[in-house]
């Protein structure tokens, strides 16, 4: 199973996941122009679209995954904000698990300045994704997991820095500290997991003013000894079970 990176950051968020036979996406907040010459304009294999928020950079193109035929799940206030509906437009239902396809996926709550989930996704090839992005903390622990795709957004130190360099607005802290996840919160999440069969730990949504993704990259490897990604647009990993 290949992991695509069409985007991760506030300009626009989409994964794909996909083998020779099918695909998960994930966000759609590129182009679906972009999506369509990823798959290979193949757009007959996509089994599904998850949706994490209502956020343009993360669901601006929603209409076109539903339009062209992809069930899409996302919350309901993600439907009302948009102004999508059709029989393709699937609300997530609290604690209700779906099947995409060979992709099992479990949407679970998350913490940010809107409503938000992140996603349990299981498929035969990759076991057991955790996918969590735009969130200031997880509340959850989970269990079996295989790979993670996780925010790793700013941390204090760079956010400070940038503040005082006049890059970053001072009002951004509080929206920051309460709406996307800091360096030590990731690391946290981290450390209070059992990342014993864990493959690939990707790094996402880092702020291109309040990061550093050397050091974070490092920092993470430290901690876990797992290979671990930052996501950039053309990132391709291969994401096997161990």
């Amino acid at each position: 199973m290949v992991l695509k990176v069409l985007g991760s950051s506030s300009q626009g968020n989409c994964y794909i996941l996909e083998n020779k036979n099918e695909a998960l996406i994930i966000e759609a907040g590129v182009r679906f122009i972009e999506v369509k010459k990823a798959l290979g304009f193949d757009i007959r294999k996509v089994s599904g679209c998850l949706i994490t928020h209502q956020h343009n950079d993360h669901a601006k193109y929603i209409k076109a995954m539903v339009e062209s035929g992809f069930p899409t799940l996302a919350l309901e206030e993600v439907w009302t904000a948009k102004g999508v509906t059709g029989s393709r437009a699937y609300c997530i239902e609290r604690g209700k698990g779906y099947r995409f396809g060979r992709f099992k996926v479990l949407p679970f709550d998350a913490c940010h300045d809107v409503p938000c989930v992140g996603y349990l996704i299981d498929h035969p090839e990759t076991g057991r994704i955790m996918f969590l992005t735009d969130s200031c903390m997880c509340e959850y622990v989970f269990p079996g997991l295989n790979q993670v795709m996780i925010e790793c957004n700013y941390s204090d130190a760079k956010l400070v820095e940038a503040i005082n360099a006049g890059r970053t607005l001072p009002s951004q802290r509080e929206r920051l500290m309460t709406s996307h996840m800091e360096l030590n919160t990731c690391k946290g999440f981290l450390c209070a997991n059992d990342l014993t069969n864990v493959a690939n730990i990707v790094l996402l949504h880092l702020s291109d003013n309040n990061s550093d993704e050397k050091n974070f990259v490092s920092e993470i490897e430290r901690q876990t000894g797992k290979v671990v990604y930052a996501a950039h647009t053309g990132l391709e990993i291969e994401l096997d079970r161990i």
